[in-house]
């Protein structure tokens, strides 16, 4: 199993182990390094973490999700504005994705739909480990690199 998985992950080469094909463009490749100067990379201040509050509540709030139940991996976000529910998005993922992928893909779509939004808007997650990866330079995962470009592109999204 070990050589299967050497030569699907690292090799980028389909496989067949005991019945079950493992074809690699199922699998998420690591990106290559980040291209964005250290300088220039500034979420330090827009992410907050251990259930800290940012400073300032925003008209437009938004909370994510992203989980695995009965091996079925989902995300979801669901936008707030003047207490109503104004917007929810949801996607199912294969069975093949982890809990990681489910909750970065709801960060990285509810950025994505922020970022056309020409409001200040504060995005909620109850995920540490995905707030802490989006706030690393060396992140690895193509989701995380492309949620931290946008995340750049607009100041008046926080995270917390």
């Amino acid at each position: 199993m070990q050589s299967t998985l050497v030569r699907v992950g690292r090799l980028g080469r389909n496989c067949d182990y005991e019945g079950t094909h493992f074809d690699h463009e199922s699998y998420e490749q690591p990106s290559p390094p980040s291209t964005i100067h250290p300088a220039l990379f500034s979420l330090e201040d827009r992410i907050t973490r251990g259930g800290q509050v940012p400073s300032n509540r925003t008209p437009i709030e938004v909370y994510t999700d992203g989980s695995k139940i009965n091996n079925q991996p989902g995300s979801a976000f669901c936008v707030v504005a003047n207490e109503a529910i104004t917007k929810t998005w949801k996607a199912k993922l294969s069975p093949a994705n982890t809990v990681f992928q489910a909750e970065m893909l709801a960060l990285k779509a509810v950025i994505e739909w922020a970022n056309t939004a020409n409001e200040d808007i504060n995005i909620w997650s109850d995920s540490e480990s995905r707030l802490q990866a989006l706030k690393s330079f060396n992140a690895k995962s193509k989701i995380t690199q492309e949620a931290q470009m946008t995340l750049l592109e607009n100041a008046r999204i926080r995270l917390g």
